[in-house]
């Protein structure tokens, strides 16, 4: 008789996207994937919306990152032993980490740092990697550069600053809340400007009249081209989302083009293995090894009990937060 674990699936309800407790078989390992009980998950916003556009039902269970205990491996997995404590991405399974037990591939799971409780590790693997490929992977962020992260409040902006500062870039933040900024100050956020701003490059001067080096777009392209006017020349645009559901916006080809600006996307809608085991690696070696340091770690706005998991992701479409929410099982 198959086991049945208890997972959370997406559904669309009064045209919402909702989590919906239901009963599973428990999931079994592909030859590269690691099954774990799952001790902690966290919610992320692409998960329900994109762009404005909402998910429909989904046929696996939801969740993209966990962090657990190995219970059982695939015959292809050689890292990993029954019984270690690991956190990563859930994804390219046929599993999710809103489940009392998920599946992990084998090259998408990192050691919990010394030290770190299981919603720590489980709010790192999508912000913090997807953070790492905007400032490292395509923004080459050295120590001193300036960083714009516009609305820093969010995951994947929380989680760069944390970053930036392992670095030891300076980062002037955005948010619409002046109170959210003034917390971000004790995470070593340097300047803060609320948005929206008139004015955005005029703003970033009165911090710095030499522009910036690298924009970190997570709030869409309300503000892509004022924050494109703050680059330097040779400054680089990553977009990592469109929280405001902008998505199409007028571009100065001149500009960019005299300026030698570079724009990139961060998403995993095309990712490759390759890219993933590059991302996974490089952040594996440049930046885990320092979490942990001072206030050098994942900023957890609220953690909720796993039968509270819906009531965690209507928090977290209120857009009230600061940094991650997680679960807790």
């Amino acid at each position: 008789m198959e086991i049945k674990v208890k997972a959370y699936f997406t559904d669309v309800v009064n045209g919402e996207s909702r989590l919906v407790a239901k009963d599973i078989d428990m999931p079994k390992p592909a030859d590269d994937e690691i099954l774990i009980k799952v001790k902690a998950t966290a919610l992320n916003r692409g998960g329900f919306i994109v762009g404005g556009v909402m998910h429909g039902a989904s046929a696996y269970p939801s969740g993209t990152e966990a962090a657990g205990e190995i219970i059982q491996i695939g015959s292809g997995v050689q890292k990993y032993k029954l019984g270690d404590k690991i956190m990563g991405r859930v994804i390219g399974t046929n599993s999710g980490s809103y489940s009392e037990y998920c599946t992990i591939k084998d090259y998408q799971a990192m050691f919990i740092p010394s030290g770190f409780s299981w919603e720590q590790s489980a709010a790192i693997p999508v912000s913090f990697l997807a953070a790492y490929d905007a400032l490292i992977t395509y923004g080459k962020l050295s120590k001193n550069d300036i960083v714009l992260i516009t609305s820093i409040s969010s995951a994947i902006g929380s989680s760069a600053l944390i970053i930036s500062k392992i670095i030891g870039a300076k980062v002037i933040g955005t948010s619409t809340s002046e109170l959210k900024l003034e917390k971000l100050l004790n995470y070593g956020m340097d300047f803060g400007i609320t948005t929206p701003e008139t004015n955005l490059a005029n703003k970033i001067k009165e911090y710095t009249d030499d522009g910036i080096n690298l924009v970190v777009n997570c709030l869409g392209g309300s503000i892509f081209n004022d924050a494109m006017m703050a680059l330097k020349f040779k400054g680089v645009f990553v977009n990592v989302g469109y929280m405001d559901n902008i998505t199409n916006v007028e571009v100065d080809l001149k500009k960019i083009h005299a300026q030698r600006h570079s724009i990139h996307g961060i998403s995993n809608a095309y990712v490759t293995r390759k890219d993933i085991i590059k991302t996974v690696e490089g952040f594996k070696r440049n930046v885990l090894p320092y979490l942990g340091r001072n206030k050098e770690k994942p900023i957890i706005d609220k953690i909720y009990n796993f039968d509270d998991i819906e009531k965690a992701r209507k928090y977290m479409m209120s857009n009230n937060q600061i940094g991650k929410i997680v679960v807790k099982l």
